[in-house]
């Protein structure tokens, strides 16, 4: 005899509802860390050209650091002269100069970022001491810290957002436990005579685990679709955040929310038959 009805749906609403909150907890670890990654790569190394530079020395430099392997794949090295940068400051500065008699004090630069896996402190500085060599450059800057403070707060952020995760897991799988216990509560009768006639553990407890494996698809892909629903949400309202950029993280994260709704079900069901099959008759009252 089948479970109630009414308790079947609120174990597929329960385990919907937990998966949900699981891949919310993901999908912001995911976006963490582009994002994290998109900052990181956005980090301007500046090289600062000698006043008496000349027009083969620059164009030799961005050529060099265009083809190197430190330069950021599809990106250009950039070149701002001094009087573009001193235009870029503001009449007021312009102003005040040409009232005290000064000339431009800026210098011309050239402008790139470089991949994560260079974002290092000494591989930062390696470059810098390479293009430091090169002629014509006066000198090469960039935000040490800037690196650093990034790279930690990416950690603590995947501690924080790792512990949040184990705890969703744990309540998840408490809250499906009770949920199946009471929704399997009215056939240990059946499941106790069925044993008592001869039937073994595993023909007994098959069309519970199957209708497991059945509650589970169906809440996966219920906590899928409400998580992609709120992602083409956000991405109309905030599309800066590019919330389908990495398409493999986001296939991975489905698919964990997925198998796992099949295994916190399969898991508790399994358990929840054979806790009433270990039972005596008397005890089933």
């Amino acid at each position: 005899m089948p479970a109630p009805r009414p308790n079947q749906l609120y174990v597929i609403i329960s385990l919907a509802l937990v998966l949900f909150l699981l891949g919310l907890v993901g999908l912001w670890t995911f976006q963490a860390n582009y994002l994290t990654k998109q900052l990181q790569e956005s980090l301007d190394i500046i090289v600062e050209l000698e006043e008496g530079h000349t027009e083969a020395q620059r164009t030799e430099l961005i050529t060099g650091i265009t083809t190197a392997d430190f330069n950021k794949p599809g990106s250009r090295p950039g070149f701002i002269s001094k009087q573009a940068a001193l235009e870029a400051m503001g009449d007021d500065l312009q102003r005040d100069l040409n009232d005290l008699g000064l000339n431009n004090p800026l210098l011309d630069v050239v402008t790139f970022n470089v991949p994560i896996a260079y974002l290092q402190t000494d591989s930062l500085a390696a470059i810098a001491a390479n293009l430091q060599a090169k002629p014509g450059v006066a000198s090469v800057f960039y935000q040490e810290n800037f690196v650093d403070r990034i790279a930690d707060n990416a950690r603590r952020m995947g501690y924080v957002l790792l512990c949040l995760a184990g705890l969703f897991a744990l309540v998840a799988g408490l809250l499906i436990h009770n949920t199946v216990r009471l929704s399997l509560y009215a056939n240990r009768f059946t499941i106790k005579t069925q044993e008592l006639v001869g039937a073994s553990w595993g023909f007994i407890s098959r069309p519970y685990l199957w209708k497991a494996v059945g509650q589970g698809i169906i809440a996966g892909l219920l906590a899928i679709g409400g998580v992609v629903g709120l992602q083409f949400w956000l991405q109309t309202v905030l599309p800066e955040l590019n919330l389908f950029a990495e398409p493999l993280p986001l296939a991975y994260l489905y698919g964990g929310i997925l198998l796992l709704g099949l295994l916190i079900n399969f898991v508790s069901h399994y358990v929840v038959v054979r806790r009433y099959l270990r039972l005596r008759l008397d005890d089933l009252y």
